[in-house]
């Protein structure tokens, strides 16, 4: 089979890190927007649940959740620490879906989705159109 000339190797690599892009930006930004709503006010709606689950301060914890939410969707979005956040993420999407959507099979579905995006995210890598190009300085490589 004859090979292809280098510049087609170029334009695959290119439109791989645009995919891994793309991809990102498409699970980050929902968490961006969440964790920004949440900090916002939108953290009294979240209250009454983690009250029922017996947490001793529930506000706290509806505040935490909105900073968790939005550094993970930062940090999927900029690709550093993409493969830390990705994991968090999708074990988060899992756990919500279970804790709160499973009445509802399309929400229940929706967190599975993203948790298999995340995942894959997490396997595929944030690409070189990443925070440090995907390759961290100093400390900073020593994240996952």
């Amino acid at each position: 089979m004859p090979r292809l000339p280098a510049v087609a190797n170029w334009g695959e690599s290119h439109m791989h890190d645009e995919g891994l892009l793309i991809a990102r930006l498409f699970l980050g930004i929902p968490f961006i927007v969440w964790g920004i709503l949440k900090l916002r006010g939108g953290e009294a709606k979240l209250v009454p649940g983690l009250q029922a689950l017996g947490l001793p301060d529930a506000v706290f914890f509806a505040y935490l959740i909105g900073v968790c939410e939005l550094v993970g969707g930062l940090a999927v979005v900029l690709g550093y620490p993409l493969r830390t956040a990705s994991v968090l993420l999708g074990l988060w999407c899992l756990v919500t879906g279970y804790d709160a959507h499973r009445g509802n099979i399309t929400e229940l579905l929706k967190n599975a989705t993203m948790a298999g995006g995340f995942f894959a995210l997490a396997v595929a890598g944030s690409g070189t159109l990443a925070l440090f190009g995907s390759a961290p300085p100093g400390v900073f490589a020593y994240l996952p």
